[in-house]
């Protein structure tokens, strides 16, 4: 009977914890850095790469959302921005600098100011970014938690993605 109890709580509470919330983004940012970021990768370099990538398109995300009487919205879920790889930078790499100089910002370790319109974090929530190929190109993906905080990062993503289209030095 002891053990079937005892099993019986260690379900209760592992159903209870999977209720819970999400970890403060600044709990998700220390996991993050302590993760992510290599040893002697220093806040310059993230800033330089988010500094140098040439934007060739910035385009929301979308979700599919049911609304009642069986209509349907769509929501903005984040940004996508379409970037010229980095010279010698892999997909790994290029995530990895990403996520580790949101989480620095987050967690105060460097400069907020340091790139404008910087799109890879928000105050006081997490991003999540990833990186894909597609077509010869880096797919960016970024996210956070609530519509509210989704159009910002669009609004964000398009600012930066302008001003780094501008900026951009020709290809050959």
């Amino acid at each position: 009977m002891k053990t079937y109890l005892i099993g019986y709580a260690a379900v209760v509470v592992t159903a209870s914890a999977g209720c819970t919330a999400a970890p403060p983004p600044a709990a998700k940012a220390a996991q993050t850095e302590q993760m992510q970021c290599v040893p002697g990768q220093t806040a310059q370099q993230e800033d330089e790469l988010v500094r140098s990538t040439h934007v060739l398109n910035v385009e929301p995300i979308y979700s599919h959302v049911r609304t009642s009487n069986n209509d349907a919205e769509e929501r903005v879920n984040g940004a996508k921005l379409l970037v010229r790889p980095p010279q010698g930078m892999t997909v790994e790499t290029m995530t990895r600098l990403l996520q580790c100089h949101s989480a620095r910002i987050l967690l105060g370790q460097t400069n907020a100011d340091a790139v404008t319109s910087d799109p890879y974090w928000l105050p006081d929530t997490w991003m999540n970014i990833e990186v894909h190929p597609e077509d010869g190109n880096y797919a960016v993906t970024l996210s956070a938690s609530s519509i509210g905080d989704n159009l910002k990062v669009l609004s964000r993503a398009n600012r930066y993605g302008a001003q780094q289209m501008a900026t951009a030095p020709e290809l050959p």
